[in-house]
Order: structure tokens, then C-alpha cells, then sequence
């Protein structure tokens, strides 16, 4: 998927061979003897700002949707690094017994376990339904 520079770029490139094609064709139809009135600039031009404001509003989709997965990203990774500094806090408190802190083995374990399969699942789904065909 090409950003939204790129896109800019790509626009401004079509504008200017747009541009290119209007002006050769006026210089022909002004060339040829057998043309009676002048070129009209109102199809061209509206032709042309048709195709202006397309590519405007798919480069404001493409920024949008960046946006909008930039900050899905940034929550979730927030919510990660939360979730890992409680299954931390769980782990040193069952180490180190604090306030009286105690799971029996196979409950710790099961909760590490599920906790970081949780994790692994979440940017795996995020990753996959964020960037499609990647």
C-alpha cells in the first residue's frame, strides 16, 4: 500500500500530464486549418478537476486509514505492556511470597500460560485484520 506521499506524488505527476495533454491537444486543434471555433477549456478543465478531486479524496481516505491504524496499534500495545506488568507483578509476588501472596503451582502456571497465549494471539489477529495480504 503506498503512502500517503507517495500518493501526493503520484497526483501531482498525473496533474502535470494532464496538464501535458490538454495544452498538445489546443496546440494541434489551433494548428488545423479546418477548425472553425476555438477549443473549449470547460470539458477538459472539468474533466480534469474531476479527476483532481478523486485522487485528493483517495489520498484523504489513505492518510485516514493510517491514522486510524496507528492509533488501534498504540492501544493495543498499551493494553500489552499492561497486562505484562501485571502478569509480572504476579509472578514476583508468587516468588518472593509478599503479603502472604501464594498460588498452588499448576493455578501459577496455568496463569502465565494462558496470559502470554493471550497476548501472542492478540497481535497475531491484530496484525493480520490491520495490514490484509501483507
Amino acid at each position: 500500500m503506498a503512502t500517503y506521499q507517495q500518493r501526493e506524488q503520484e497526483t501531482k505527476r498525473a496533474v502535470k500530464e494532464l496538464q501535458q495533454t490538454i495544452n498538445q491537444a489546443r496546440a494541434d486543434l489551433a494548428g488545423d486549418e479546418q477548425f472553425t471555433s476555438p477549443p473549449s477549456p470547460a470539458l477538459p478543465l472539468k474533466t480534469l478537476d474531476q479527476k483532481i478531486r478523486k485522487q485528493q479524496i483517495e489520498n484523504d481516505n489513505i492518510e485516514k486509514d493510517q491514522k486510524l491504524k496507528e492509533t488501534t496499534l498504540r492501544i493495543l500495545f498499551y493494553f500489552l505492556t499492561a497486562e505484562t506488568a501485571v502478569i509480572f507483578c504476579l509472578a514476583f509476588f508468587q516468588g518472593f511470597s509478599a503479603w502472604g501472596f501464594h498460588l498452588e503451582e499448576w493455578s501459577f502456571r496455568l496463569v502465565i500460560a494462558g496470559t502470554l497465549s493471550q497476548i501472542a494471539a492478540m497481535l497475531i489477529i491484530a496484525v493480520k485484520n490491520l495490514f490484509p495480504g501483507k
